[in-house]
């Protein structure tokens, strides 16, 4: 079977539908776009504009699928070269967190810290490193690797539960 031949199967194998394009040319412009929106601005800035006022319910969709195909689309796009870098989970995380809770997905985004042990030369030192991962109904949800995210100690996540919020007013 010759390139184009390929490319053609696998297409139509993961467009089936002119809304699967969408889906994904959208998931495209998000995660092409996302390094400059980060630098403008803050992590609680940039969760309530990314965060959909109203969750959009859609009875006739089917939501497995949507979550199959947001997912599947893009894992693909982070993993080609022109996007590969650092951030991946950033990125994967706040795509995911976007597109789910878009289409009535109650999920919530966590941001965690952890030191890890670097030895240059002679001596040890700590490196902070970060994860972004999804929680749904208090569960790690949509992880690649959900033990390694328990070594991180979230510092940020939202939306912010109520209670926590309620507690921390009074």
């Amino acid at each position: 079977m010759n390139r184009q031949a390929v490319v053609m199967k696998k297409i139509r194998e993961n467009f089936r539908t002119f809304e699967d394009i969408w889906i994904f040319m959208q998931i495209l412009f998000f995660i092409m776009t996302l390094p400059l929106v980060l630098r403008f601005f803050s992590l609680p800035g940039l969760m309530r504009a990314f965060t959909p006022r109203i969750l959009k319910i859609d009875n006739s969709l089917d939501i497995q699928e949507f979550k199959d195909k947001v997912v599947r689309f893009t894992d693909y796009v982070l993993s080609r070269k022109y996007v590969k870098g650092k951030n991946t989970c950033l990125r994967r995380s706040l795509v995911l967190y976007y597109f789910l809770r878009k289409f009535g997905i109650n999920v919530t985004i966590c941001f965690g810290v952890r030191y890890s042990e670097v030895q240059p030369s002679s001596h040890t030192q700590k490196k902070l490193e970060g994860h972004a991962w999804l929680l749904y109904k208090g569960k790690i949800f949509l992880e690649r690797n959900a033990e390694a995210t328990k070594i991180y100690k979230m510092t940020y996540s939202f939306p912010e539960e109520r209670k926590q919020i309620f507690n921390l007013n009074h």
